[in-house]
């Protein structure tokens, strides 16, 4: 009897062991979507243009408001202050509209108060090389998530 409960219990588990990265990677591209249409309308809301930065080399993220003198600076939100992508996650590939393909330690995106989003693809791939798009609507801040197959090839621009 033991052994059929085992052999049940394995036969239920062992094939979700493996995909462990694979929640990783998803719980992080549905966190990143949660902040990014969070910052969208708080940008809005608080009638300021806000700059969401990724760090590469670290994996964090934070977000930073245009001040006075027309610089921009970190700020702390309600719902959000920094964050970081978990261990094994990074990102690929940083696409917007108006800078193209990003490299360099600090990579950004524009949150307009006029309730516009600068477009933006950021691509996530865990250890296991599984990735993950995130497409920010520039109309409604909202962040689509879907899965990338095969290998990206893209020319990268210095941030």
């Amino acid at each position: 009897m033991v052994m059929v409960i085992l052999g049940i219990f394995a036969a239920f588990v062992a094939p979700r062991i493996g995909d462990v990265g694979g929640a990783a990677l998803n719980k992080n591209a549905r966190k990143l979507a949660h902040v990014i249409t969070y910052l969208y309308s708080q940008a809005s809301a608080q009638n300021r243009m806000l700059r969401f930065t990724f760090n590469l080399e670290t994996g964090k993220y934070y977000a930073a408001a245009l001040n006075s003198s027309g610089a921009f600076e970190p700020v702390e939100h309600t719902l959000f202050s920094t964050g970081k992508l978990s261990d094994g996650i990074s990102i690929v590939r940083f696409t917007t509209l108006f800078n193209g393909n990003f490299v360099g330690e600090n990579v950004y995106f524009h949150l307009m108060p006029e309730g516009f989003a600068e477009k933006a693809v950021i691509i996530l791939r865990d250890r296991k090389g599984r990735m993950l798009s995130l497409t920010v609507d520039p109309l409604t801040g909202r962040v689509s998530i879907d899965r990338v197959e095969g290998r990206i090839e893209f020319e990268a621009q210095a941030a």
